[in-house]
């Protein structure tokens, strides 16, 4: 039941966009992304989970979620990483370390462990039903990273990790099989401070946004080549997420709990400045645009979401499409909005809106609803 879950810890999703996880202050919970339908949930059990504070599907294992608690959770505390069935309900697998977690993703069979400043590379053994360290790395306080595989399919080859550290950009490769290091690149930070970053596969590139989110930065896996330069706005504001639309030719970011802006990627379509006949000068990267943005006052109306209204101020929405012209988005205040976007008038409009922890579907019509928007 909805009072039972008082705060919205974590939104995660599996490596398909088929489901998104929810960690809150009782349990999990996972949902179907194409109708934000319940799928599966920890109530029932035994036990109480209690307070969880992250959790990741495991790819490898169908149904099998992994999750660490919190520090005021007696059962689960933060230095325990737990496997769940969650759809048989129970623990799998469990292990202790001498400190706390602050982050952890899992790729394929691996599972990348930050205590602090010390990130740790594990691999799950099924037959042992243990975990096997095979490297260690010294990264940031934040304690952030980001991580993938070369391809998300049983026969991938090359492990991906990147991460930043003094003032650089690390991105450092793997081959499993052998589990050899392939390469590293250390790429100039052209800003002060990463606040956060985020791998585009279709596109081969990780983006990072500045200490304010005023600019996003694309490079290139591979030649570390820097390939887009976003311009967001002075407002400071910090980015949760971003996702690809209409064919890889637009780029959608969320703005916290404010504005979602759209970006054309072709340089070619972007409005003139004269910002980038200087930039023009000194670089071959210009600045780029939005195109459209999309108020998050403007597509909520009063009222709605403000259970979870502190959770949505201080962690937004995460976004997902299929790369075509729908942007779906799941909010931190227990709202799934679905977005349509008309790239040709730089328009918008929503189709869908629903409280997913209460399943009640809003009657909106498909005609009236959404904003045009003006291009600036």
């Amino acid at each position: 039941m909805q009072g039972k879950i008082y705060k919205l810890n974590n939104i995660t999703l599996d490596e398909q966009n088929q489901e998104f996880c929810l960690s809150h202050s009782n349990g999990i919970k996972t949902f179907d992304i194409e109708q934000f339908s319940e799928k599966d949930t920890s109530e029932n059990i035994e036990f109480e989970l209690g307070s969880i504070s992250l959790t990741h599907f495991f790819p490898k294992f169908e149904d099998l979620v992994i999750f660490i608690g919190s520090k005021n959770n007696k059962d689960f505390p933060p230095n325990t990483i737990i496997f769940f069935d969650i759809k048989e309900k129970k623990i799998i697998f469990k292990k202790v370390f001498d400190k706390d977690i602050t982050n952890f993703k899992c790729v394929s069979n691996f599972i990348f462990i930050s205590f602090g400043t010390s990130l740790i590379i594990y691999s799950y053994d099924e037959n042992k039903n243990d975990l096997e360290q095979k490297e260690e790395h010294k990264i940031e306080s934040n304690s952030l990273f980001e991580c993938w595989v070369e391809k998300p399919d049983e026969f991938c080859n090359n492990l991906y990790l990147s991460f930043p550290y003094e003032k650089e950009l690390i991105i450092l490769m793997y081959t499993i099989k052998e589990w050899s290091y392939g390469k590293k690149l250390n790429i100039p930070s052209p800003v002060y401070k990463i606040q956060n970053l985020f791998f585009i596969r279709k596109l081969n590139q990780i983006f990072i946004s500045d200490e304010t989110a005023k600019y996003i930065y694309g490079f290139d896996i591979d030649t570390g080549e820097k390939k887009l330069c976003l311009y967001r706005g002075t407002k400071p504001g910090f980015i949760t997420s971003i996702a690809l639309l209409n064919d890889g030719k637009f780029l959608a970011i969320n703005n916290l709990d404010r504005t979602i802006h759209i970006f054309d990627l072709d340089i070619n379509n972007n409005d003139f400045s004269f910002s980038n006949i200087v930039y023009g000068i000194i670089s071959d990267i210009k600045e780029i645009y939005p195109k459209i943005r999309i108020h998050y006052e403007d597509i909520i109306k009063k009222g709605e979401g403000n259970f979870y209204k502190k959770d949505f101020a201080e962690k937004g929405a995460v976004l997902f499409s299929d790369n075509n012209d729908e942007l779906n988005i799941i909010g931190y205040n227990g709202l799934a909005i679905k977005i349509q976007i008309n790239f040709k008038e730089l328009s918008y409009k929503t189709t869908l809106k629903m409280e997913y922890l209460e399943k009640k579907l809003k009657n909106i019509s498909l005609y009236t609803s959404g904003c045009e928007l003006e291009k600036k």
